[in-house]
């Protein structure tokens, strides 16, 4: 078996026996091709052993200079299919069988948003459509251009994203059907397409969900998903990602802003608040709680500067 061959019948288990999600398939689908053009796409699947492997660690790094995480996700992709190849008996030999290469990540703080960024970011929308609460939307939906619709999609999308903890993957993978605001809920799909649901105990948020569901029927009334384009499409994560990105541009921000910080930061900022970690564990839907824990240190840095700067005992000195 060609090694073309073996990359897509994994990716094809992949989509029906595992059911993975399209952005997982995708980012599989990059990696796999990336490995097939290093080998080229005639090696036949049982040539490629250990030494392979290493060649292409030593090409990731330093021909492709990519960053360790990068890395690691490629090579974990890598064994993943090579592990499914030697348990459907397509494959005789394992080469990652005793195979020893540890990737050493960089130890990096989840970046997260200040209170005043998370201001801005979130009446950045706000100005644009001249109101000063989301409560206001409903007041300007009678001849809302398709700019405006776009200012109400970021709006939501922020909200959202801050309020519930959620990936931007699972955002846009939200269905009108998995939503019931009598009780307050939203159901979530995450990675391995495990469910969890998500509380909206806020009245002002609650209202602009309803008024935007109201809203998109203009531009598809057909499409099932709750967040979609002036053109009648589903939402993409792209498409969100720009929304949030062009928003930050106008608010002036300093650094570039992605919705993967505003998960970072509803963590951070339960957590701060006293939130028990098990329960922020459940909203971000994280598998174990150590993943979770990362943004424990996070706190602990701002607990030394809040302490550092507040001390009575640096007064006491300076009296």
């Amino acid at each position: 078996m060609k090694i073309t061959s073996a990359c897509e019948e994994f990716l094809s288990h992949c989509r029906v026996g595992k059911n993975l999600s399209e952005h997982t398939l995708r980012a599989y689908n990059i990696d796999l091709n990336e490995f097939s053009a290093f080998c080229t796409q005639t090696t036949a699947i049982a040539d490629c052993d250990r030494h392979i492997l290493r060649n292409y660690l030593t090409y990731l790094f330093d021909k492709k200079n990519l960053k360790e995480t990068s890395i690691k996700r490629r090579m974990a992709c890598l064994k993943a299919m090579f592990h499914w190849l030697e348990s459907e008996e397509l494959l005789a030999n394992n080469p990652f069988h005793k195979f020893k290469a540890p990737i050493k990540l960089p130890k990096r703080l989840p970046r997260s948003l200040a209170a005043h960024e998370l201001r801005s970011l979130l009446t950045a929308p706000l100005a644009e459509l001249g109101i000063k609460t989301p409560g206001e939307v409903e007041s300007i939906t009678g001849n809302l251009s398709r700019k405006q619709f776009n200012h109400i999609t970021c709006l939501l999308t922020v909200e959202l994203l801050f309020y519930t903890g959620m990936r931007i993957g699972e955002l846009t993978q939200i269905l009108l059907s998995d939503i019931d605001l009598q009780d307050s809920i939203i159901k979530i799909t995450g990675k391995g397409n495990r469910e969890r649901r998500v509380f909206i105990n806020d009245s002002e948020l609650t209202r602009l969900i309803e008024v935007y569901i109201h809203l998109r029927p203009r531009y598809n009334p057909k499409d099932k998903h709750l967040f979609i384009t002036t053109h009648g499409n589903p939402a993409s994560p792209q498409f969100l990602r720009k929304l949030i990105a062009r928003s930050a541009e106008q608010a002036s921000m300093e650094r570039h802003i992605t919705p993967h910080m505003l998960r970072h930061s509803t963590a951070t900022h339960l957590l701060e608040a006293g939130v028990d970690i098990r329960h922020v564990q459940k909203l971000l839907g994280h598998n174990s709680i150590s993943t979770t824990e990362i943004y424990t240190q996070v706190s602990d840095n701002s607990l030394k500067e809040v302490i550092c700067k507040g001390h009575p005992r640096r007064k006491m000195l300076e009296d």
